[in-house]
């Protein structure tokens, strides 16, 4: 299975001219090693790492990390289509707003 890259956090740190040591500075990592982890998609990074990084570059977590944002998108695709089965059938007032939320999931998952 062929490695994914789940981020341009090293294109964009390179951009601006820093190095490994400074973002794991500014992102809050304990090492320049753990930040070579996360652009070589060794290591899923953390939520605060993902919105550090957004902070960091100005750029929202799809901008970033891409793969890990489809990963999880597909994850709860799945996980909608579950439940809409499991209320297949059930027309009770919460039954059906809850359908009208997972139908909006769905619709904002398949415009992106």
């Amino acid at each position: 299975m062929a490695r994914k890259s789940y981020a341009y956090v090293r294109a964009h740190r390179r951009k601006w001219g820093l190095t490994q040591v400074e973002l794991a500075r500014l992102i809050g990592l304990a090492s320049c090693s753990a930040v070579s982890r996360i652009e070589r998609a060794e290591r899923v990074p953390t939520t605060a790492t993902v919105i550090a990084c957004s902070i960091v570059f100005g750029l929202a977590m799809p901008d970033l990390f891409p793969s890990l944002h489809g990963d999880v998108e597909e994850g709860v695709k799945v996980a909608v289509l579950a439940l809409l089965d499991e209320l297949a059938g059930l027309t009770d007032q919460a039954t059906v707003r809850k359908r009208a939320l997972l139908m909006q999931i769905l619709e904002r998952i398949n415009n992106s």
